[in-house]
Order: structure tokens, then C-alpha cells, then sequence
């Protein structure tokens, strides 16, 4: 596991505490619902957990730490968001230019060459520090519990956000350490645990969490906020279904799925346009970007003028574009394809000087979006797939046809039509596949996950490596394990063929 070189246990803890509480004060200034009070008397562990301001200014350290951290919405100069890499690891982004363009293209040409090596560390190191952060944390509510008159929330909070960090660790790494315990003699030399058991933790995690939420979204202070960058038990509802769809769980999957859709007063289809905005009816949970920034994909994807001299120049700016298989998967009239992608040009070759990029978001203001984590429109495709694996071909193509006709256009003719309720079975799943694709497109890794989940990966990305210029070979759907953790837990092997 991750090992500080600390050599007082009591240090180590106190030091992460402050580290990560600081760093949600500084995230978190222009945001009122996470302008929480701090414990005046001091910084330790201990004295953390006192009442439940101080406790919720913990927890708000997490999530403004998620917030800031590369691999959801920060920082502005790097191109290490899971969307991102994944994106380009699998075949929905595509580099437009050599890796001596731009300032983080050296790492950018290793994903999108699946050429990747112990050296790629920040997906790993950070998730496993937020793990270490969520597991410091329950211990120390759950001993402190006769303080807290919050103590679900709070709990609830904090064991949602371990099995969201776990969620991205099994579906990257595979089998991975089950680490739940800030304890470093121990962690330090956990092995590999199969991932069937990290699910079961997730899933163990989430129903205690959808347990000892409640239906409101509330803020570190427990006042209800408009703001849903907290989770409520409809976000672990949420993320529940998501983890039974992967562990083909489907009749729980539907069961954790039609709770979330059913509640039409909170969650609701907005149109297009409107979908990623903050609070949105759309949004189960979201990550607001820290202060002064906007989301990050914003800066990834459409920050480079509408027109540019040379695809060097628009290279340099945003690296990576919509690959052609990707705009070949959206329909004639589709208006997710014109709505969520943005067209820049060039005045000079190749030809044309075209090239697409997502554009779900859109607005350089601070607070007017948040990255979403967890929406309605995922709700319903993981309800169509956990019901056609229930051999209801009818309903789930129900359920696809509501994410088909928000993106028709207003005079739909005979352009995108609904699904036949008398698709075969086989058909329902590429038709599910298809919508996950155009849907969620960019997001939270998405596409590299389905592709592995549903045994697709080798022949999908054998055609695209060739697109690619190299060549896939099966192992490489798990990432490699930085070498300083191999080198320092002798209980910790690699993914198999890295160095």
C-alpha cells in the first residue's frame, strides 16, 4: 500500500488530518455549503471529532480534496481526470498530434498508445489516499459517536465516498488491496484481494450508507442546501445500482435503480442543454470544482478557440479529440452530437481541419457547473440492462426510448426512432451498449468499463489499436501498480507483463 515515511503513528495521523481539512478550507472558499467551522483548540485526530462542526469540516475536507485532486476536476494544468486517460486508453478520444505537443502530452501518448508503465502512479496514489482519509475517518466517527448527534450523516457520508474511490480502484487495477483501516502496519503489506470481495465491501458499504442517509441534500453544517455535492441515500442508492449492474446482480440493480427514478421530485430529465448544469434535476451527486476554477472538462475539451492556425496550435490547447468511431456511433439528428460536442478547425491541413470535441460543459463561471458523478439518464440504462438480463426485452427497451426521446429533435420525423419492443435479446444489448456510449460519453470512465465488464475490450480494441498505430494484447485492461509500492510490500505483485 501507500507508505508515508513518518515514524509516529499519532504524526502520521495528525498530519493527514490537517492536510486534508486545510486543503478544504482552501478549496472550498467561495462556496457557502462548504464554509464549515473548525476546531479552535487544536489540529489532531482526536480533537477532530469532538462535535459535529469540527466532524463535518473532516468531511468536507474529503470532498474538497476530491475536488482539487487530478483525477476528477483539478488541476487546470493537468490531463489526468479518468475520463480523460480512460478515454484515450480505449477508442472514444483520439491524440491529434506527435507527444512533443503540449504540456502534458509525454503521459498523453503513453494512454493513448496503451503503452503504460509503472511510472503512471496518480490514478492509484490518490484514490488510495482518499481511501486512507475515508477509513481514518469512520474509525474516528464511530469512536466518537456519543458526541455526534449527526453521526448517520456523517458515516454515511464518509463509507459512500470509500466505495466510490474502490469503485474506480477494482475497475482499473482489478484485483486490488482491501484496505479498511488507517492502520500502516497493516495496510503497508496487504496482497492483492480478489475483486469479488472489494465488491462485496462496496456493496456492504453503500446499503449502510443508504441506511443512515436521509432523502435531503444537506450541507457540512446539516442545513439543506440546493447545492447536491453531498450525498444522500439516493446517491448511494445510485452508485449501489451501478456496483449490482457490475456484479450482475441485476435484480438488485433494477430494485436500487427504479428507487432514484421513481422520485420525480427530485429527479427529473431536463433538456439537453440544461442537463449539466449545477443542480440540475439530472444530478444524484456531483463534485464542484474548487474555488475560482471551473470543471475541468471544460478546460480539457473546449477551451481552444473555435478556429486555429494549425492543429499544432489546437493541439497544444486540447490534445485529445472525439475519435471517429465515437462520432460514427451517434444517429442522424442525435442531438447529443450537436448539444454536448463542440467543432473546432483549423485554417490550415489536414483537410478540412474538423475536428470534435465533448462539450457537456460550457461555462468558464465558477459555479454555474458541476462535474457530475452520478445522473438520472444512467439510472434508467442501468435498469434497461438489468431488466433485459431479467429477460424483460419490453421494459428495457422502455427505458432506452426515455434517453432516445430527449435526444430527438423537436420535430423528430422519422429521425431517431424508438427502439421495437420485439428486439432479440442480442439486439436490446448492442442497443444498450450503443445508448451508454452516445450517452455518457467522456464521463467517469464509462466506455473502458463497459467494454471490459461485458467481454467486448479485446475485439473493440484490436480494431482501434490499429487505428492507433499498435497493438492491444488482453492484459492490458488491467493498469500497472506503481513500482514503489512492489518494491516496498513484498506481499504486492504486479499486473502481469509490466515491468
Amino acid at each position: 500500500m501507500l507508505r508515508f515515511n513518518f515514524n509516529d503513528m499519532k504524526k502520521i495521523q495528525s498530519y493527514i488530518f490537517i492536510t486534508f481539512v486545510l486543503s478544504g478550507i482552501l478549496l472550498s472558499g467561495c462556496k457557502k455549503f462548504l464554509e464549515i467551522p473548525l476546531p479552535t483548540d487544536r489540529f489532531a485526530t482526536e480533537g477532530a471529532y469532538l462535535n459535529d462542526n469540527s466532524t463535518g469540516a473532516v468531511l468536507t475536507g474529503i470532498f474538497s480534496t476530491a475536488a482539487g485532486s487530478a483525477i476528477y476536476s483539478g488541476p487546470a494544468s493537468g490531463y489526468e481526470t479518468i475520463g480523460f486517460r480512460t478515454g484515450l486508453y480505449a477508442d472514444d478520444l483520439t491524440q491529434i498530434q506527435a507527444s512533443t505537443v503540449g504540456n502534458a502530452a509525454a503521459a498523453t501518448a503513453q494512454f493513448y498508445l496503451d503503452g503504460l508503465n509503472s511510472s503512471n502512479t496518480v490514478q492509484w496514489v490518490t484514490l488510495y489516499r482518499q481511501i486512507y482519509n475515508c477509513n481514518l475517518t469512520i474509525e474516528n466517527i464511530e469512536s466518537h459517536k456519543s458526541n455526534l448527534s449527526r453521526y448517520n450523516q456523517w458515516m454515511g457520508e464518509a463509507l459512500f465516498m470509500r466505495a466510490f474511490s474502490y469503485f474506480d480502484v477494482v475497475n482499473l487495477y482489478g484485483d486490488v488491496p482491501l484496505a479498511l483501516s488507517s492502520d500502516y502496519a497493516t495496510t503497508n503489506f496487504l496482497p492483492r484481494t480478489p475483486r469479488a470481495q472489494v465488491y462485496a465491501q462496496m456493496v456492504a458499504d453503500l446499503l449502510r450508507a443508504e441506511s443512515l442517509l436521509g432523502e435531503t441534500y444537506l450541507d457540512g453544517l446539516s442545513a439543506t442546501t440546493p447545492n447536491r455535492t453531498r450525498p444522500n441515500k439516493y446517491a448511494a442508492a445510485a452508485l449501489l445500482a451501478r456496483v449490482y449492474l457490475y456484479t450482475e446482480n441485476y435484480a438488485q440493480a433494477e430494485i436500487e435503480a427504479t428507487k432514484v427514478i421513481a422520485n420525480s421530485v427530485l429527479y427529473q430529465l431536463p433538456t439537453l442543454a440544461n442537463a449539466f448544469l449545477s443542480n440540475s434535476r439530472e444530478t444524484i451527486w456531483a463534485i464542484a470544482p474548487v474555488t475560482g476554477a471551473v470543471v475541468r472538462d471544460y478546460n480539457l475539451y473546449a477551451s481552444a478557440p473555435a478556429v486555429n492556425a494549425t492543429q499544432v496550435a489546437l493541439a497544444n490547447i486540447n490534445p485529445a479529440t472525439m475519435s471517429a468511431s465515437l462520432l460514427n456511433s451517434f444517429e442522424t439528428g442525435d442531438q447529443r452530437l450537436s448539444t454536448w460536442t463542440v467543432l473546432k478547425t483549423t485554417t490550415t491541413a489536414p483537410v478540412n481541419g474538423q475536428f470534435y470535441y465533448p462539450a457537456k460543459y460550457k461555462s468558464v463561471v465558477n459555479g454555474t457547473e458541476f462535474l457530475m458523478q452520478l445522473r438520472l439518464a444512467e439510472q434508467y440504462l442501468i435498469r434497461s440492462e438489468a431488466r433485459l438480463k431479467q429477460n424483460n426485452v419490453a421494459s428495457a427497451v422502455q427505458d432506452l426510448n426515455i434517453i432516445r426521446q430527449r435526444a430527438r429533435p423537436a420535430t423528430p420525423g422519422n429521425v431517431l426512432p424508438d427502439y421495437q419492443a420485439t428486439l432479440s435479446p442480442e439486439a436490446c444489448m448492442d442497443a444498450i451498449l450503443k445508448e451508454r456510449r452516445t450517452e455518457l460519453f467522456s464521463e467517469s470512465g464509462h466506455r473502458f468499463y463497459d467494454l471490459k465488464r461485458t467481454g467486448r475490450i479485446d475485439a473493440v480494441m484490436t480494431l482501434a489499436a490499429s487505428v492507433k498505430g499498435t497493438n492491444w494484447a488482453s492484459w492490458k485492461q488491467i493498469w500497472p501498480i506503481p513500482l514503489n509500492d512492489i518494491q516496498l510490500n513484498p506481499n504486492l505483485t504486479q499486473a502481469p507483463n509490466y515491468q
